[in-house]
């Protein structure tokens, strides 16, 4: 149970969880028009679903103002830092970004650019990366992890 230190704060949890799917769709939009711009990746929100003409239309501009690189302006090979629901670094391949996914061990997956929205989660580069910084997340990264770990346990 939620707890709440003054009527006001009760009061906008109750909204919140009272409005309407066109309330939170106005309210969700309202925010995106008064952010900063992206110092850092964790500046980055959380990207709406949207339909595509709004997301082209809107999103994207809105993303690119705000210090997100666009995709015309991404060197293949390159790393970089963004956000991801998995990853704060990612290398451009030229058509997807390839990074480290973690599930029992490290392995390589894909993800688009967010111009390039297919329903899956979107990479948002604000800025460039390193190769060692991307290869400490690596599968070779783990097993030396690992190895050390066995080792201490000896």
């Amino acid at each position: 149970m939620e707890k709440f230190n003054d009527k006001d704060a009760f009061k906008t949890w109750v909204k919140q969880k009272t409005e309407t799917k066109e309330e939170r769709y106005a309210r969700v939009k309202e925010y995106w028009k008064t952010l900063k711009p992206f110092n850092d990746r964790k500046d980055i929100p959380t990207l709406p679903r949207v339909d595509k003409k709004e997301w082209d239309e809107f999103y994207v501009p809105k993303l690119i103002e705000l210090g997100a690189i666009p995709k015309k302006d991404l060197v293949v090979g390159e790393y970089y830092i963004g956000d991801h629901r998995c990853t704060g670094i990612a290398r451009w391949n030229g058509t997807v970004f390839e990074y480290w996914k973690w599930e029992f061990f490290p392995m390589e997956d894909e993800c688009n650019h967010f111009e390039d929205d297919d329903g899956f989660a979107l990479f948002v580069p604000i800025g460039i990366g390193t190769k060692e910084e991307f290869d400490k997340y690596g599968y070779d990264a783990w097993l030396v992890e690992k190895e050390k770990k066995k080792n201490e346990n000896i």
